[in-house]
C-alpha cells in the first residue's frame, strides 16, 4: 500500500454494515436435490465497508466456508480470501482466546486468511466479540505477514442497529 494512502487512513473513520445470510448448498439450483448428501447451511456475510475521507469504499459478499474465492478490492488489489468457523479455544495467543471466549456465549469465531500472492503478504483476522468496559464490541484482530516480518492490529466496532 503507498505511503500516501497509509498515511490518509490512519486519519479516516471506518464503517461497516454487515448483514449476513444462511442458505444449504444446491437447495436453491436444484430443489429436488438429495438432502442426504451435503447439506450443511452455508453462512454469507454482506459487507459494505465505507471509508470517510477516501473513495476507498468497497462491497463484498463473503461466505464462511472455509473455501478460498478470490476478490479485487480498492486497497489492496486481487486477495485471495477465505473465512471459516472456529471454537475460539483453537486461537493460539491465550489473551486473545480468553477476550474472544468471554465475549461471546458460543465460543465462536470467524477465521479469516487473506492473501496477495502478487504482492507477497497474507493477513490472517479473527473476527469475534469481546466485553470492554462492560460493552460488548465486534473486534477484528489481525496479524499481516510478508516476508519475515509481521504487524498486529486490533480494530473494535460499535453495534448500531
Amino acid at each position: 500500500m503507498p505511503w500516501v494512502v497509509r498515511k490518509a487512513l490512519k486519519y479516516a473513520s471506518l464503517s461497516l454494515n454487515i448483514s449476513q445470510t444462511t442458505s444449504i448448498p444446491n437447495l436453491s439450483e436444484n430443489p429436488a436435490h438429495d438432502l442426504g448428501s451435503d447439506n450443511t447451511p452455508v453462512t454469507t456475510l454482506h459487507v459494505r465497508q465505507t471509508v470517510s475521507p477516501g473513495n476507498f469504499d468497497s462491497e463484498g459478499s463473503y461466505s464462511v466456508n472455509g473455501e478460498a474465492k478470490e476478490y479485487s478490492l480498492p486497497i489492496f488489489g486481487t486477495i485471495s480470501m477465505q473465512l471459516r468457523y472456529m471454537n475460539a479455544m483453537e486461537i493460539s495467543d491465550e489473551v486473545l482466546q480468553q477476550k474472544l471466549s468471554e465475549g461471546s456465549p458460543s465460543k465462536t469465531v470467524i477465521d479469516e486468511l487473506a492473501q496477495n500472492s502478487t504482492k507477497g503478504w497474507n493477513a490472517r483476522v479473527i473476527w469475534g466479540f469481546e466485553v470492554i468496559d462492560g460493552r460488548r464490541y465486534l473486534t477484528r484482530n489481525v496479524v499481516t505477514s510478508k516476508n519475515e516480518k509481521s504487524v498486529k492490529a486490533r480494530m473494535v466496532y460499535e453495534f448500531h442497529g
